[in-house]
């Protein structure tokens, strides 16, 4: 009774040969991440990069395998404002914590006596 509904609600479903073309497109995609990751390129440019490829394989997750595509518009824009927001704070994160001095990837720890304005 169940599957009737979700059946008739839904417009289209995928076959087990579209699910394999989904996992290796986005096995493909995840391979181009780690080939930025070690390309050597500048960190806004890669941080870019990889922000893209993440929404990337989140749409595709979304809509694909978590048959999004085929359900009413309101959930497409429910989970693309999540992603907007968690972009957002994404970015903001980063931008707040991009010249810390006292981050683990090589900065240098000030002692709590010492601050750069005095």
């Amino acid at each position: 009774m169940a599957s009737d509904a979700h059946t008739k609600g839904s417009g289209s479903t995928l076959g087990p040969r579209q699910y394999i073309q989904i996992t290796i497109g986005l096995a493909v995609v995840t391979v181009l991440e780690l080939i930025a990751s070690y390309a050597g390129l500048g960190t806004v440019t890669l941080v870019t990069v990889l922000i893209v490829m993440s929404a990337l394989k989140f749409g595709v997750v979304v809509a694909l395998f978590m048959h999004l595509r085929f359900e009413s518009r309101v959930f497409t824009q429910m989970f693309m404002l999540g992603l907007i927001l968690a972009t957002a704070i994404l970015i903001g994160l980063l931008a707040l914590f991009w010249n810390d001095s006292t981050d683990a990837l090589g900065g240098e720890e000030l002692p709590p006596w010492e601050h750069h304005g005095h």
